[in-house]
């Protein structure tokens, strides 16, 4: 096999990492992304939760609670949908029937803004973003230099990224909080 066919394998090879790259980053998107987005309090529409009953998720430690959302003014001149039935994730602490919790609501569920919970998904979201994404970035500086890297030392890196992920998250915690404050 001549040059040209060893350059055109590892391109082929590059292309994969980059595939497999930009996998990892829309799955983490799609797990993390809204919820995110809802417990930090940036996205979806506000509105208020009554309690009618809560559990604990059957696959999940998270408590759930069932109850009623009913858009704020604001959100219904947006297009929010009216009063319904719907499911509070990961509510926080132990919460009565009839208790009131303001919250924003994403897809068919219910997210309580809260910066710890947002912390918390910050550093899982960082986590499964370097462990999905090593494998790929190790293709990929593969296929830049034309052979395989030794994979040793990504045991180091992918360690060093899981203790930013922790550290990420620590900081994400005072921003977080003064959204919460900001925003109501």
């Amino acid at each position: 096999m001549g040059p040209t066919g060893r350059t055109w394998s590892w391109r082929a090879v590059g292309g994969l990492a980059v595939l497999w790259l930009v996998g990892s980053l829309a799955l983490v998107w799609l797990l993390f992304g809204a919820r995110l987005a809802a417990l930090t309090g940036i996205a979806g529409p506000t509105g208020t939760f009554v309690v009618a009953g809560c559990y604990e998720g059957p696959e999940d430690t998270d408590t759930q609670c069932r109850g009623t959302y009913m858009p704020s003014s604001a959100s219904s001149s947006a297009g929010a949908a009216a009063a319904r039935p719907i499911l509070l994730r990961s509510a926080s602490g132990d919460l009565r029937p009839g208790t009131r919790r303001d919250v924003r609501l994403v897809g068919d569920a219910v997210f309580e803004p809260s910066p710890i919970a947002a912390s918390e998904f910050v550093t899982f979201a960082g986590w499964t973003a370097v462990t999905l994404g090593l494998p790929g970035h190790w293709l990929l500086t593969s296929a830049r230099r034309g052979r395989l890297r030794n994979g040793e030392n990504y045991v180091f890196v992918w360690l060093a990224s899981l203790i930013g992920a922790i550290a990420l998250g620590i900081l994400t915690l005072p921003v977080a909080w003064l959204l919460a404050i900001s925003r109501g």
